[in-house]
């Protein structure tokens, strides 16, 4: 099934989720642009140009690996309320050896069939979510997250989501928790040390079997 024939208000009932491809750059800055946004993502605020790459580069991922971001509408209001989504890791260049949270299985390993614009993982993706400030506190990350496991696993038959976050990030550590992802270790890399020499990424995972089985996680 592809996002075409999916019908999305399957997976969230308040928001209505538009890929993100270059003309959701406005739309993009509007999140990552957020004082309390920018933050968790490097430390410092994005330029405008740097918002437009990512737009562009979002855009490139649905068209090329079949997945990839989604800018979060509210349906009646038609306000920007977030970003969220799926993406697929590098295989040559796994920027913190994410696999290594997975089972030694050798699904993990196996490359997309389209080798461009970068060689990624097939059969596992990231999840994430960010929400303007305005919006936090009233569901809606937990409606993005599970809206990303479903479309993840019953819509592209993925073997498993991973999902990272500062560990300081209590309010996605809660959403991670409350959607079904389990906690799979820490992530210690130089690029990514945390700012009082701390672990600076929480791991958390989903394996499909467990979502199968687990129907409290699915969209409702």
């Amino acid at each position: 099934m592809s996002l075409a024939s999916c019908d999305m208000a399957e997976l969230t009932k308040r928001l209505r989720l538009e890929p993100v491809g270059p003309d959701n750059a406005d739309d993009l800055w509007l999140v990552h642009g957020d004082d309390e946004v920018w933050p968790w993502y490097g430390g410092t605020m994005p330029s405008r140009e740097q918002v437009e790459r990512w737009a562009k580069s979002m855009g490139e991922s649905w068209r090329s690996h079949g997945v990839g971001k989604w800018i979060a509408y509210d349906r009646v209001s038609g306000e920007v309320v977030g970003r969220g989504g799926l993406g697929r890791t590098p295989l040559d260049d796994d920027w913190g050896r994410v696999y290594r949270f997975l089972p030694a299985e050798p699904w993990v390993d196996v490359a997309h069939e389209v080798p461009h614009p970068s060689v990624v993982h097939a059969n596992w993706l990231e999840l994430g979510w960010a929400l303007r400030h305005q919006y936090w506190g009233r569901g809606y990350a937990t409606e993005i997250g599970r809206a990303g496991l479903a479309y993840a696993f019953d819509v592209l038959g993925m073997r498993a989501v991973v999902s990272c976050t500062d560990r300081r990030n209590v309010r996605s550590h809660a959403v991670m928790e409350r959607i079904g992802l389990r906690y799979a270790g820490e992530l210690w890399s130089e690029e990514f040390e945390g700012r009082d020499g701390d672990p600076p990424m929480t791991v958390c995972v989903l394996l499909r079997r467990e979502w199968e089985r687990s129907s409290p996680t699915r969209a409702r």
